[in-house]
């Protein structure tokens, strides 16, 4: 199971973000999340980083972004390896921290968390992120008054490298456009996370938040990572998950209507794209009850 770590354990509570550099941890070793952000830097050696059901090799000057919430691992190759990590919470500095952009692509990072943001900066950027983190290690360690700290301004502008980095690879250009409808795309999947029983359209969804169809379609997916419909489906199948593994007497027809399916064959075909296996099966794995009789197999 995955452990929860929070600022608490670095003592870093009042000063809400920590870091530093390190060769080794077996707390990162294990799977865990945390309830800050965290940016990973790679110095030297390589680190295997875990993200869900494969690891990703990681070497000098590479860095990475992990949102709230999302479950990872850290393993270092040999002694050799090194990396810095900066963990911190949104509001580090006073509400006013972080300016609109980067505000947005911090939400960006939050509301896909079911992705890690690799990010590989060029060598100008390398040694200005070298240079920051080294700053912000002197800093945290003087005994400077919190009003008096520029910490708050030094991590902006380490995320501004790292946006740089990241939105100048071809791959990641286009994205940017997600980040003008950034307010709206995050009040969207707010809203399909709590109406997301309900009857939902792609036309009804972006009339309601102000946007055309296609750029709807263009810009969601390059804001959650997932297509409107797939987020839809994703958030169904994980309600229809924690029913089926709950709620014993109800059939598992009765779950797919109330996770918002008006017929079998559709909530049945979802479930199986998003867990690779049948209703069925899933309740046979997670549940020591019988399979229901009136259920879809």
């Amino acid at each position: 199971m995955a452990e929860l770590l929070t600022l608490d354990q670095f003592h870093a509570t009042q000063r809400q973000y920590h870091i530093y550099r390190i060769q080794n941890s077996k707390v990162a070793h294990h799977p865990h999340y945390h309830d800050y952000f965290q940016v990973c830097f790679v110095t030297r050696g390589e680190i295997l980083h875990g993200e869900g059901n494969r690891e990703v090799t990681l070497g000098p000057g590479d860095a990475f972004i992990i949102p709230p919430g999302f479950t990872h691992s850290i393993r270092f190759h040999n002694a050799y390896s090194e990396i810095y990590s900066l963990s911190f919470v949104p509001g580090v500095g006073g509400s006013e921290f972080f300016k609109p952009n980067i505000r947005s692509f911090l939400d960006a990072l939050q509301t896909g968390s079911a992705v890690c943001l690799r990010v590989m900066p060029d060598q100008d950027r390398r040694k200005m992120l070298q240079s920051l983190l080294d700053c912000l290690i002197l800093q945290q360690q003087s005994d400077c008054p919190p009003e008096l700290s520029p910490a708050a301004s030094m991590i902006t502008a380490v995320l501004y490298l790292l946006a740089q980095s990241y939105y100048a690879q071809p791959k990641n250009a286009e994205a940017k456009d997600a980040l003008v409808y950034s307010s709206a795309l995050v009040q969207c999947i707010q809203y399909i996370d709590r109406h997301f029983r309900e009857k939902l359209t792609l036309e009804g969804l972006s009339h309601q938040f102000g946007l055309s169809r296609s750029t709807f379609c263009t810009v969601f997916p390059q804001f959650a990572g997932v297509s409107p419909g797939r987020y839809i489906a994703q958030r169904r199948i994980q309600e229809a998950q924690l029913l089926i593994r709950s709620q014993g007497g109800l059939t598992v027809s009765q779950i797919g209507r109330m996770v918002g399916y008006d017929d079998n064959t559709t909530f049945y075909r979802n479930f199986m794209q998003v867990t690779g296996m049948s209703p069925g099966k899933y309740r046979k794995l997670y549940r020591a009850d019988p399979e229901d009789q009136g259920g879809t197999q």
